[in-house]
């Protein structure tokens, strides 16, 4: 069961919550605010999911990894995007592809009293509240099994977030895909 000793030991991604099939893990606000998981003891089975799925934890596997990063450069054609968005609207860009072959994107924007979270766009309108740099911990909370639940359906998707998030995304999905089996 996954225990948090150091807040630096966690981001608050929820990966571990999402991937919980008895409901175990809350992600419950510290003082300031950051989101940390606690486990209900009594739900636990001892499964392990939880820990396999957390990029902090010691014996996470990056066997899946690149040996050397890739990296690439993009800014969307319309400058009216790349002004009314961050890095270059390339999230824009790709997005539109994704939203007009009926898929699904996934980003932050905010819900009550400013607080940013990750949500489900479907359509371009819904999409555009994802513009812009947040520079806070975004609440993840039903995002990964809503992510899940559209790959079982056959969706496209694209997640944007930062790096852990990336990282949790497709930890939980690998995880989520080698426990189907």
């Amino acid at each position: 069961m996954i225990q948090i000793n150091n807040p630096a030991d966690c981001c608050g991604c929820t990966a571990c919550a999402s991937i919980c099939n008895h409901d175990a893990i809350t992600m419950k606000p510290d003082a300031l605010g950051f989101l940390y998981p606690e486990v209900d003891k009594g739900k636990c089975v001892d499964c392990g999911l939880c820990e396999k799925v957390c990029a902090f934890n010691d014996n996470y596997d990056t066997s899946l990894n690149l040996d050397k990063p890739l990296a690439y450069g993009a800014r969307h054609k319309d400058m009216n995007e790349v002004e009314t968005s961050r890095s270059g609207a390339a999230f824009i860009a790709i997005s539109d592809y994704i939203l007009e072959q009926g898929g699904v994107v996934y980003g932050a924007g905010y819900a009550d009293h400013f607080r940013v979270v990750h949500k489900r766009a479907t359509t371009k309108e819904e999409r555009d509240e994802f513009k812009g740099s947040k520079y806070v911990q975004s609440d993840m909370t039903g995002v990964f099994r809503q992510v899940k639940k559209d790959l079982r359906d056959g969706l496209t998707k694209r997640k944007t977030a930062m790096n852990l998030y990336f990282l949790a995304t497709e930890l939980f999905l690998v995880c989520w895909l080698f426990v189907r089996k």
